[in-house]
């Protein structure tokens, strides 16, 4: 049996896969503005930092003043665009029946807004697999500061040191979050994620398609 009894999923790129929306959407929000979008390739780059963070990477010359505007311009091109380009990867939700059924506990951490997760999730009838699900409500410390590990998820499960806690996530910031938490780490490398940062913050495991998770949840 695993040592882990509580896996922490991240969103994009580990169980959705949201690059189109994300492309299209933040292409969108810099026409609206009226500014030449960045190539794709520089947008998917971002995926997995926070908007903030994303929009100042992706445009230096921003005001930060103007952040809050293009942020609720990306989300309402989201909500009513975005969402219908989203899909899960194969495997998932056999993965996350075979946790289930194994008694381990599931998580979701993201930096994406916690409605957009929920909603997904819903849609996608995974919402019931999960124990716990965090994303930016605009309250939270984001990933990969470890406050949301020591403050939210340690509390609602005390018993558990942290040798039982898994990050599964495809981004530098994902194994950032895990290793500033101190708890263990799987780089999805089928996701989002730059190579070479993953690797060299040296993750616990490396899985090519979630299918392969099967192998660590029932070891």
């Amino acid at each position: 049996m695993t040592q882990y009894k509580l896996i922490i999923f991240d969103f994009d790129g580990t169980l959705a896969i949201t690059h189109q929306a994300i492309v299209s959407c933040i292409a969108k929000t810099f026409e609206n503005f009226q500014v030449a979008p960045p190539a794709a390739e520089q947008i998917i780059g971002t995926i997995g930092i926070s908007l903030p963070n994303a929009f100042k990477i992706l445009y230096p010359a921003i005001e930060v003043t103007e952040i809050p505007q293009w942020i609720e311009t990306y989300r309402s091109y989201y909500r009513t665009e975005g969402e219908k380009q989203l899909d899960i990867f194969s495997g998932t939700k056999e993965i996350l029946q075979l946790a289930s059924q194994s008694g381990l506990s599931l998580g979701v951490i993201s930096n994406k807004h916690v409605n957009f997760v929920n909603s997904f999730l819903e849609k996608s009838q995974l919402h019931t697999f999960f124990d716990l699900i965090v994303g930016d409500n605009g309250e939270i410390v984001q990933k990969p500061n470890p406050t949301v590990f020591y403050s939210i998820i340690k509390p609602l499960f005390p018993e558990l040191d942290n040798s039982q806690f898994l990050v599964v996530g495809d981004t530098a910031v994902d194994l950032l979050f895990a290793k500033n938490a101190q708890i263990d780490s799987c780089w999805a490398a089928y996701g989002y994620g730059d190579p070479t940062q993953c690797l060299a913050l040296k993750p616990n495991f490396v899985i090519n398609e979630i299918a392969e998770l099967a192998a660590i949840v029932t070891n």
